[in-house]
């Protein structure tokens, strides 16, 4: 398996600059294609637009109409110019796409459509109020999603990896979703967190992980004292990885699903770019 499909979203900020340049890397090593995408408003199906119309004249709302769509066209260039040189700069095939972003379902669709999705903690509509969270997409797209933060990721990222292991059907499937980075890693350390020592089999995950090519170091972690989430952030310092896996854990409530305590503080402030997957 390899990731030759990816999608990564990207806006006008500098921030696109790192995550742009992250995916053509990706797609560099695997011998795929990147595509770009951007998320467009209309002006129209803002929630506040109807109040602030309401005391416009028709040529003041046309002016305003176009003024919005002028600045948008403007914030589209930018990221497809930013998206394009890190394409170049990868030399990798890249395509670009430009899609309603009034709400995540086109998003979802496109990134169901590939192999993975690489998108920063939380995607930003331009000139619009739209959020769409990482975990949010990540549990509607059915595959791995790779989040950036504002720091990037380095050059060679995924050559130090740390997975996030707990035996449970997320943990499982996050570990299948990485194996196109982790089987052309340096170092692949795999971290169970026991503060009671019952870790689980492995031996026989070891044995899983060496059939894949990967000698992997299986850390038995027995804090008592520390969260899961603080845990994982220490490993991460004191290991140097470039790179956390792990299964994106929710809980269904209502027609909802609410990501678990330990999910929602990696995305909030990840300590790594992460691979997640749920």
């Amino acid at each position: 398996m390899s990731y030759r499909d990816i999608l990564v979203q990207v806006d006008e900020t500098p921030q696109s600059r790192p995550r742009a340049a992250a995916a053509a890397g990706l797609a560099r090593r695997s011998g795929g294609v990147v595509s770009g995408v951007f998320l467009r408003s209309e002006f129209l199906n803002d929630v506040m637009a109807t109040e602030i119309l309401a005391y416009m004249s028709p040529t003041d709302i046309d002016a305003l109409l176009k003024d919005h769509a002028k600045a948008v066209d403007n914030a589209a260039e930018a990221a497809r110019e930013t998206f394009e040189q890190a394409a170049a700069e990868a030399g990798v095939t890249s395509s670009w796409l430009t899609i309603g972003g009034d709400n995540n379902h086109l998003l979802i669709d496109c990134a169901r459509r590939a192999d993975l999705l690489v998108v920063p903690p939380v995607s930003k509509v331009t000139m619009a109020r739209w959020r769409y969270p990482a975990g949010d997409l990540a549990m509607a797209v059915g595959g791995p999603v790779l989040v950036v933060g504002q720091d990037g990721c380095a050059p060679d990222f995924g050559s130090r990896v740390l997975v996030a292991w707990n035996g449970s059907r997320e943990s499982a499937r996050a570990l299948r979703d990485a194996w196109p980075i982790l089987t052309g890693a340096a170092q692949v350390d795999v971290l169970v967190v026991s503060p009671h020592g019952d870790g689980g089999p492995d031996g026989l995950l070891q044995r899983h992980l060496e059939r894949h090519g990967c000698k992997a170091n299986i850390i038995l972690d027995r804090s008592r004292d520390e969260v899961a989430a603080e845990v994982l952030r220490r490993q991460v310092r004191e290991l140097g990885s470039d790179l956390l896996v792990m299964g994106l854990f929710g809980r269904p409530r209502i027609q909802e699903l609410v990501l678990g305590g330990v999910s929602q503080d990696m995305l909030d402030a990840p300590p790594a770019p992460l691979l997640i997957s749920h």
